[in-house]
């Protein structure tokens, strides 16, 4: 989870200055003139924009124009010529916007393995200027927050993406990305060479590449930004016009005009071909603006041009907000399985929590499979990674679990978290009170059958440090407990027995929202004023009532559990997830929200 301002509003879509101010910076209070101050915050930023309601929102990077673009301009040394073989030795980037230079990241990295003379003699960077130097994976979190909503821009670009890919565990950045190379073969046919040296040459620029990080990035600059006037006069003039350049298959910009009649709604848009069949489903928030991106150069990839060469009309269907779209969408891909969809797009979860419960103290580790094993427990399956990597980090603040080999007691010592009593062995813990307490209790707290206190315990630690005015470390806090609660209720909703029902309050003032479940399938949503406790109970009746006949419909509901969840924790909102057995367990769940909201504005006016 981005610690970042663009990554905070990327991943809400579209928040207030109150929110930016209360749930970002964290502030005991919300000033007043919250609008001004976040204002500052991204002034001359391109990659925000507020909206007409006045939230701030981020934009499609590939729909802006070349000259308003942020562009990160980076180079890498390496011991290798393979991301497989190699490793990263530099890090070099600078981040220009608007055709100047705003920021820099400049870094030595310890690659961990020793330097091949050849790469030596090549860069001048030796084992001795590394020793000492940040791991990559310190460095890469780092530079990840420099990239954010930028366009990333290199000479043989993917070159230096396959060694930050592989220090990522294998998972390329989500940026668009801009080669100097192949722009120059574009734009300059008939040069002899199109080494950046060459390039440097020919277009006259003072910085000239040497093998080292910064100063080969400083160099990239200085050719990109004349490529830049050269793709103005050729007629490209968005940035995703210019990722799909040098291919045969360029986006074709006239076909803008079937996205004319579609609505500023939200809704899920059909891409449909010649002959009537369906070749792709999406969702949108505004379905004109979003359908429109398709058709002027908005998204450069391979997939994406083939399809737009294909649809001969765009078809929609309105929704009455954005969740519903995201359910929509869902059960209209599992209908018609367009092949556009299933082309490179997985919603498969399958990431899980392994615990070797035949290790004398064992700990959490996030595996892609469930090989089942004796003696081996697995919690899942989760979609995301990232959020499983953030919810083990969580759990080791709030259980001591095992932090070294469990023998320091042996030679009389105690680790680091030993010490601050967060390490079991070395705290005294006995092998059976380590698996009952501490696992035992890690594993129902997952599952949602206990271990409310544990995170009650982490909130409370987190507004000590807002208060404190230790912003950052509550942020790093916040984003912990959001992973935490993220698989919790994802877990507890998804594959929970019977009616499960989700109450959190809505966007409209004075009103809860009631989600209903059944084998992870969404069967009813209703909004409620609190008061109305006759229409509450009368939901519950009938979502109790009916709720087999609606989800044999549809077997393989469980991703809709996740949308929704997924969704409700972007809004951060409040929320009670409450098993339903009779009506009376809602009308309680409805309670505990309206109290708790309660305490957060006496907490808030205080």
């Amino acid at each position: 989870m981005s610690r970042s301002l663009y990554g905070f509003v990327k991943d809400h879509e579209s928040v207030t200055p109150e929110e930016v101010a209360r749930e970002f910076l964290c502030l005991p209070y919300s000033y007043g003139d919250a609008r001004s101050y976040v204002e500052d915050l991204v002034a001359g930023d391109p990659r925000f924009f507020w909206d007409e309601a006045g939230a701030l929102c981020t934009v499609e990077v590939a729909s802006l124009p070349l000259c308003e673009a942020p562009y990160v301009i980076f180079d890498l040394e390496t011991t290798g010529s393979s991301a497989g073989k190699g490793a990263i030795t530099e890090i070099g980037a600078v981040k220009v916007v608007r055709g100047r230079v705003e920021d820099e990241f400049t870094t030595l990295v310890d690659p961990g393995r020793p330097i091949e003379p050849f790469v030596v003699r090549l860069t001048g960077i030796t084992d001795r200027m590394v020793a000492g130097a940040p791991s990559i994976a310190e460095v890469i979190r780092l530079f990840e927050e420099f990239v954010e909503g930028c366009v990333l821009v290199g000479h043989n670009v993917h070159f230096d993406c396959s060694f930050v890919a592989a220090a990522r565990g294998g998972v390329p950045l989500p940026n668009l990305v801009l080669d100097t190379l192949k722009l120059a073969r574009s734009l300059v046919p008939g040069l002899k060479r199109y080494r950046l040296a060459s390039l440097v040459s020919h277009f006259g620029v003072r910085a000239a590449p040497n093998h080292r990080a910064r100063t080969d990035a400083v160099a990239t600059v200085g050719v990109f930004l004349k490529l830049l006037r050269l793709l103005g006069s050729a007629g490209v003039h968005s940035v995703g016009e210019a990722t799909a350049l040098g291919s045969r298959d360029r986006i074709e910009p006239q076909k803008g005009y079937l996205a004319e009649h579609l609505p500023c709604t939200s809704g899920v848009y059909y891409f449909v071909d010649k002959h009537s069949e369906v070749l792709y489903v999406g969702k949108a928030k505004n379905l004109k603006a979003r359908v429109k991106t398709y058709f002027n150069g908005g998204d450069g990839r391979r997939k994406i041009r083939r399809l737009v060469r294909e649809v001969a009309e765009v078809r929609y269907k309105e929704t009455k907000s954005e969740l519903y779209a995201l359910v929509f969408e869902a059960r209209e891909i599992k209908r018609l399985l367009p092949r556009y969809n299933s082309a490179g797009r997985s919603e498969k979860a399958s990431w899980f929590i392994k615990l070797d419960m035949g290790e004398r103290y064992p700990v959490p580790e996030r595996v892609p499979d469930n090989e089942q094993q004796d003696g081996v427990v697995y919690l899942g399956p989760y979609q995301s990674a990232r959020v499983l990597d953030a919810c083990i980090e969580a759990l080791g603040r709030i259980f001591p679990l095992r932090r070294c080999l469990g023998d320091s007691n042996k030679s009389g010592g105690v680790c680091f978290y030993g010490q601050m009593g967060r390490c079991a062995p070395c705290s005294g813990v006995d092998e059976e009170e380590y698996h009952t307490e501490v696992i035992g209790g890690l594993i129902a707290l997952l599952r949602g059958e206990g271990g409310e206190e544990h995170l009650e315990a982490l909130i409370g630690e987190r507004e000590r440090l807002a208060d404190e005015l230790e912003f950052e470390a509550a942020a790093r806090l916040r984003d912990l407990l959001a992973g935490i609660e993220r698989i919790r209720l994802t877990r507890v909703v998804g594959d929970a027995k019977g009616v499960q029902a989700l109450v959190t309050p809505s966007t409209e003032p004075g009103m809860v929202e009631v989600f209903a479940f059944f084998r992870g399938r969404l069967v009813a949503h209703e909004g409620f004023e609190p008061e109305d406790v006759s229409g509450i109970i009368l939901f519950a009746e009938e979502v109790l009532a009916n709720h087999v006949a609606i989800a044999l419909s549809d077997r393989e509901g469980a991703d809709e559990a996740r949308i929704v969840t997924a969704y409700l924790r972007r809004r951060r909102a409040d929320i009670e997830a409450a098993h339903l057995r009779d009506a009376e367990d809602l009308v309680n769940a409805v309670v505990r929200v309206v109290e708790r909201v309660a305490e957060a504005d006496e907490t808030l006016g205080a």
